[in-house]
């Protein structure tokens, strides 16, 4: 099927005649006009170019102009390219074509598509014929496959170049022209020699759309893209010698998926570490499209000036750019990069599992090998796969995952001086030309029957290529023993679920006391074909498992198994047959399950136990059949699912994995405020007599109920969740935990007004942050409350009012002769008092001043800073006033037909923890006192 790949190319100006005139003798004026003219109007057409590249322009079609081509961009403006007005003589046809002749030249119009194998044809009548591209061998030229292109452009001598192919077909470089790469929607226009890449309407070219860094772990902070140089160590006279210098490798994805590595360049613009010393920089050593996934590109990559610490941990980041045309630049998102130094002893040879876990060999000492793995002596044992090399770091790294060659040789040892549990290879039954050439272990057919149990012991010989002139290379050995065996009849593992018997439940709370679940035996001893089979595994007719948890990777995936509680190991630990269920002592904290053989006719019995004070979160344990060994705890285990896990119980061949499902211990912890506390707020703490005051909390442990009654809650001030003014006097606060109490103490001045309150972190048992109960807010206030019995003094007339005059408010406050002589101060109920019912200001009615409680100076005012009981009035009123008597004086000439003014006094007592104050009005009037009406 025939596919068009170039729309058209445009040579504008393509003027031929048959016929010149050669003039010997000609003023060029004219010429040098015509030449200014061409390069104004090429400069202006560049101009124009740029400026629709910037904008960021996308073409939505084209049309022929005379001499030329108009384009018309999205926003609707156009852009016409075109050549000079006139011309007197065309260049070469294509393929010795002639084009016509004309007073503004001829306009050829190429068109391209592919034939039915994929070969490239040219037509210049507008399609009506076609002839094939040829290149400068006479071949024709394909568009796709291994040696294919569709990457079609002008060369600076005017060829026109399909992939590295040059044509037979040439243009005047110096005659715009435009080409339309229908694959990519991008119109390429050359003028000057000079290529401009502008994009078609719906391209996907204006630089990358998307480049996203391929993590290779599932967490940002292990994962790194590391570039490895491996040395030979110093000794007492030489330095660190580098024999290779391995680039990182990393892949991205990247939309669009496809397009012309040609017009693409890789580079990093931006790699940094905080405070680094010297400027690190990565280059682009390779790069290339992932073969294996579309849309996935690889880079490898080499440092400069990046630094180790002692952990080779010393991590870069850096961003990938790409631009594309050498105009439109894209960027990935930010990668860890790291150089990690590594030492020829930390090359050795591991073995490779099918889990790709890696074990060590142990050592490369000729006398002592380690056993790699077996075989089937009818099958055979492949070395390729099963040893490799890696590098010994913080963890290990086989060579191949960090792009380091190496070559493996084995070899098959059969001297009887190598052994490996004192036997060593024995002649003649293995293949050792196998071994040698193909790296597969195999028995002779003829020698199976000799080969079971038997050891090969093979030679590993690995070379690490040195990159360093005159740095040898790096060669490590080792003896591995592969042992020929009888394949034994495969183990089954199946999965059996223990339920509770009659109205029992998995589903409990926390108790202090020991809780047990009764669980359904006769279904247990069904399932694993009967009850000999457990009565035989048991011990004096009693049995205990503990119980294992699973444990997830960082991925979530399951990778194995661990203890989650104990059981009583060994015969004198677990509880006898005599023992009755409620008898059996569990330690706290913890959990396992007991069989017990039944006398007689009775029925066999299956406990879970619980421990007294066990808390566990809703989960399904494993029940492990566990031994003791040298001190150390073992468990047996099968393979399910290629992982290793716990079992119960087997019969013959068949291995039983038994779980205790949705198992949870429920622990209702509470906090709760006490009635008497109900209102949450700090007051602080007087002494026995009443005469000494803290600024302090009671001690939370009393103010809290706790459930359940053997819990204990723990408190914690966390100044990071506190108001600004609470962290800016943190230092003032002090928090006392011992003997279990919690209070917290202010320091004097500090404002109870601006404290406002603490944040209480309360925690179950422990302050961990799994342990988080909840946080309560407890409002601090002052000692005092507020002032009661206030009261405005009303009008104060003086008809001799002058500038100095003075006017005493406590005065005119106390009591007053009347006719019934009753108390008429408007002040007589006035008093500050504080949270224990204590006066400690009051209304001297009869004395005309303020009464102070008996040692309120050591009671509230401890700093010197505390001013105790003071006045004061705006500033600028015209008024003063005597901070101490509240004696109020005339500042001012109180002129005019009647003054009239009224101050507001304020009433303050500066304490230990802020000041209580209230404000009083009165009104002075220069004039007489009217008479009152009768």
């Amino acid at each position: 099927m025939n596919k068009k790949f170039l729309s058209a190319i445009l040579f504008g100006a393509l003027m031929v005649s048959s016929t010149g005139t050669f003039v010997s003798c000609k003023d060029y004026d004219d010429d040098i006009d015509d030449l200014q003219e061409q390069v104004d109007a090429n400069k202006k057409q560049i101009d124009e170019i740029l400026t629709a590249i910037n904008g960021k322009k996308f073409i939505q079609s084209y049309a022929p102009t005379e001499g030329g081509y108009v384009l018309t961009f999205s926003d609707g403006e156009t852009l016409t390219i075109k050549n000079g007005e006139k011309g007197e003589k065309g260049d070469q046809g294509l393929q010795g074509l002639v084009g016509p002749a004309g007073e503004t030249g001829a306009t050829i119009i190429p068109k391209f598509k592919t034939d039915a194998e994929s070969f490239w044809m040219i037509s210049t009548d507008e399609g009506t014929t076609y002839d094939y591209v040829l290149n400068e061998a006479g071949e024709k030229v394909k568009a796709t496959g291994e040696s294919g292109t569709n990457n079609v452009k002008v060369d600076e001598e005017g060829y026109i170049c399909i992939g590295e192919y040059r044509t037979s077909f040439k243009y005047n470089a110096n005659i715009p022209s435009m080409v339309y790469n229908e694959k990519d929607e991008t119109m390429q226009v050359t003028i000057d020699g000079q290529t401009y890449t502008l994009l078609m309407e719906g391209s996907a070219f204006n630089g990358l759309q998307t480049i996203v860094y391929r993590r290779q772990t599932p967490d940002d902070i292990s994962d790194f893209v590391t570039a490895y140089q491996l040395y030979y160590e110093q000794n007492e006279t030489e330095e660190d010698t580098l024999f290779a210098a391995v680039p990182g490798k990393a892949e991205f994805k990247v939309y669009p998926t496809k397009f012309s590595k040609e017009d693409a360049k890789l580079f990093f613009s931006d790699t940094y570490q905080t405070r680094a010393a010297e400027l690190p920089s990565l280059s682009v050593v390779d790069w290339g499209f992932n073969e294996d996934q579309e849309g996935v590109i690889w880079v490898k990559m080499s440092p400069t000036n990046f630094k180790n610490d002692d952990n080779n941990n010393a991590a870069y980041a850096s961003s990938l750019d790409v631009t594309m045309y050498n105009q439109y630049t894209s960027a990935s998102d930010y990668f860890n990069v790291r150089a990690v130094k590594a030492s020829s002893d930390e090359v050795k040879n591991v073995r490779v599992n099918a889990k790709s876990e890696i074990k060590e060999l142990y050592n490369q000492n000729s006398e002592v090998v380690s056993k790699a793995g077996e075989f089937d002596f009818k099958a055979t044992y492949n070395l390729n796969d099963s040893i490799a090399a890696a590098l010994d770091l913080d963890i290990d790294v086989l060579l191949s995952d960090a792009n380091i060659e190496y070559t493996q040789k084995f070899e098959l040892v059969e001297d009887e001086n190598i052994k490996f549990n004192n036997k060593s290879t024995l002649k003649g039954i293995y293949d050792a030309d196998k071994v040698a050439k193909e790296g597969i272990l195999a028995v002779k057919e003829d020698k199976q029957s000799s080969a079971i149990d038997e050891f090969a012991i093979v030679k590993v010989t690995t070379t690490v290529k040195s990159q360093v002139e005159g740095v040898h290379d790096l060669v490590i050995y080792n003896y591995v023993a592969i042992q020929s065996v009888r394949p034994g009849t495969p183990a089954t593992v199946e999965t059996i679920k223990i339920s509770p018997l009659d109205d029992a439940t998995f589903t409990l709370n926390y108790s202090t006391e020991l809780q047990i679940v009764k669980l359904d035996v006769r279904a247990f001893e069904a399932a694993i074909g009967g009850r000999d089979i457990l009565t035989r595994q048991a011990y004096n007719g009693v049995k205990a498992w503990g119980l294992y948890k699973s444990v997830y990777g960082s991925d979530k995936k399951l990778i194995g198994y661990e203890r989650a509680y104990n059981a009583p190991i060994g015969d004198d630990k677990v509880p006898a047959q005599t023992v009755n269920s409620t008898d059996v002592e569990v330690a706290t904290g913890q959990a396992y399950v007991w069989y017990k053989k039944a006398e007689g006719n009775a029925t066999d019995s299956l406990f879970l136990f619980v421990g007294p004070n066990t808390k566990i979160d809703k989960t399904t344990l494993y029940l492990a059949n566990e031994w003791e060994y040298d001190g150390e705890i073992n468990c047996y285990n099968v393979l399910k699912d290629g992982i290793p896990t716990p079992y119960a119980i087997s019969n013959g061949g068949k291995y039983f994995v038994a779980t205790i499902n949705d198992l949870s211990v429920t622990r209702n912890f509470k906090a709760v405020v006490r009635d008497e506390y109900k209102a949450q707020t700090i007051i602080g703490v007087w002494g026995a007599d009443n005469k000494t005051y803290e600024l302090k909390s009671s001690d939370f442990q009393k103010m809290y109920t706790v459930i359940p009654a053997d819990a204990k809650a723990v408190f914690a001030l966390d100044f990071d969740k506190q108001n600004d003014y609470v962290k800016k006097n943190k230092d003032q606060i002090s928090v006392s935990d011992a003997d279990g109490s919690f209070t917290i103490t202010f320091s004097p001045r500090l404002d109870a007004a601006q404290i406002k309150e603490v944040k209480v972190d309360i925690y179950d048992a422990e302050a961990k942050e799994e342990n988080f109960f909840r946080t309560d807010i407890w409002t601090v206030r002052s000692p005092l409350q507020a002032w009661a019995g206030t009261a405005n003094l009303g009008k104060y007339y003086n008809p001799n009012l002058a500038n100095g005059s003075k006017v005493n408010p406590l005065t005119l406050a106390k009591n007053t002769e009347t006719a019934a002589g009753k108390d008429n101060s408007v002040w007589k109920n006035l008093v500050l008092k504080d949270y224990i019912d204590q006066k400690v200001i009051t209304y001297n009615t009869e004395e005309g001043s303020f009464t102070l409680l008996e040692g309120e100076e050591e009671l509230y005012r401890t700093e010197e800073k505390s001013e105790g009981l003071i006045f004061s009035i705006p500033e600028n009123c015209g008024w003063t006033i005597n901070a101490t008597t509240g004696e109020l004086t005339c500042a001012e000439d109180p002129t005019g037909t009647i003054y009239d003014k009224t101050l507001t006094v304020t009433v303050s007592y500066v304490h230990d923890y802020g000041t209580s104050s209230f404000d009083f009005t009165i009104e002075v009037i220069r004039d007489a006192e009217p008479t009152p009406a009768k």
